[in-house]
């Protein structure tokens, strides 16, 4: 499986729930950097793996001032009583310690994700990153090659690597080699402005899509248990079932919601859909009237068709002028400083055929955050949503 983030995934919600489905006691993670706004979306679910018994081992790097002093408190005391260690690993050569690595393990099998995202919350969130996923067995030689690697990047012997303890952050500290997240934070500013041309006016040369982090949870979630690795799955059982209401995100969420959706008329009326109701009156949208274009800024009003007598809702409107030539439209609604952003693409191209993979994935049975169907008998006729 590959992880299209921040468009048709996002690898902290993967992770979280992986985590948190009861399937695997042991995690192996090596990143280059980590921070605690990264740790602190991942943190609930970690403290729950741990609590059931799961076993964590952590590898860092400190290179380039992006792991933060913060980060590694917040890791040392997660694990702190816990199955849990952590190391650092440094090359005082200048050679940098890159991995984006995640292994997930039980006695039957292994879960290998391998990418770009680093434990940060704009990397297992907002920045556009990919990843693959491979489910093992145990006796797999990528497996076994993955085992080995991590070992030689834990390996104290080599001299580049110290167990993470307050010590050691404190000595990293007294000599640069890691800093404040507010301090890097500052410090990235002043060199953008730093930078820029004296005398020039800044000129933005590409488009801006707003990408909104989740809101960070306060407990761990209900365990979502998916099927386990290996086992047969089919479209079927999700599709003939009745759909239950869409899982729920508050409104302020960065949760993001995907949807296929269906042209009124494709002559008469080719720039009009319908919300599902369910979907209006979700937390997501939490009774939202109108939404506005990533591609244009225009906003659009969400407008109610009332059922037969006036007795509720009918029907949810919404005109969107950039599918009137699309033929299989899907969209990708995310939450911004403003209100909810859509953006819209056809399905037969590369974003929309990557938001298309993803409602579809959700369609398989036991996968978290499902997709839901208006009309589960009918995939065409359908509308199709869910969250990410």
């Amino acid at each position: 499986m590959l992880f299209n983030q921040p468009l048709a995934t996002r690898l902290g919600h993967e992770l979280t729930a992986a985590l948190n489905s009861g399937v695997w006691t042991k995690l192996d993670i090596a990143v280059a950097w980590i921070r605690a706004s990264g740790l602190a979306h991942l943190a609930p679910a970690l403290e729950g793996f741990l609590d059931r018994g799961g076993a964590l081992s952590t590898t860092v790097g400190v290179d380039l001032e992006n792991t933060s002093s913060d980060g590694l408190r917040a890791l040392l005391a997660l694990g702190a009583g816990k199955s849990a260690e952590a190391f650092i690993h440094h090359n005082e050569s200048g050679t940098i310690f890159h991995p984006k690595l995640y292994l997930l393990r039980n006695n039957e099998s292994a879960r290998i994700i391998i990418g770009s995202n680093n434990i940060t919350e704009a990397g297992l969130f907002r920045n556009t990153e990919a990843a693959l996923q491979f489910d093992l067995a145990l006796d797999n030689p990528t497996l076994l090659a993955t085992l080995n690697a991590l070992d030689t990047w834990r390996d104290a012997s080599t001299g580049l690597v110290r167990v993470l303890d307050e010590p050691l952050i404190e000595a990293l500290e007294d000599n640069g080699y890691i800093k404040s997240e507010a301090t890097i934070r500052a410090e990235s500013a002043a060199r953008r402005a730093a930078a820029k041309k004296p005398g020039t006016a800044a000129v933005k040369l590409f488009s801006s899509i707003h990408v909104s982090a989740p809101t960070i949870p306060e407990v761990p979630p209900l365990p979502n248990a998916p099927a386990a690795p290996g086992t047969s799955t089919t479209t079927t059982a999700a599709v003939s079932a009745t759909p239950a209401a869409p899982a729920a995100a508050p409104a302020s969420t960065g949760q993001v919601l995907l949807m296929r959706v269906r042209k009124a008329h494709v002559i008469d009326r080719p720039t009009q859909t319908q919300i599902p109701v369910a979907v209006q009156k979700s937390a997501f949208f939490n009774g939202a009237m109108s939404v506005t274009s990533a591609h244009t800024g225009e906003l659009h009003v969400v407008s109610i068709a009332a059922a037969s007598g006036g007795s509720g809702i009918n029907t949810l409107k919404l005109e969107i002028p950039e599918m009137r030539t699309m033929v299989d439209p899907v969209m990708r609604f995310d939450h911004s400083s403003s209100g909810i952003q859509y953006e819209v693409y056809d399905a037969s191209s590369p974003r929309g055929s990557a938001i298309m993979t993803a409602l579809r994935n959700g369609l398989v049975s036991g996968v978290t955050n499902p997709t839901r169907l208006t009309v589960p008998s009918n995939l065409t006729s359908s509308t199709w949503w869910r969250f990410i």
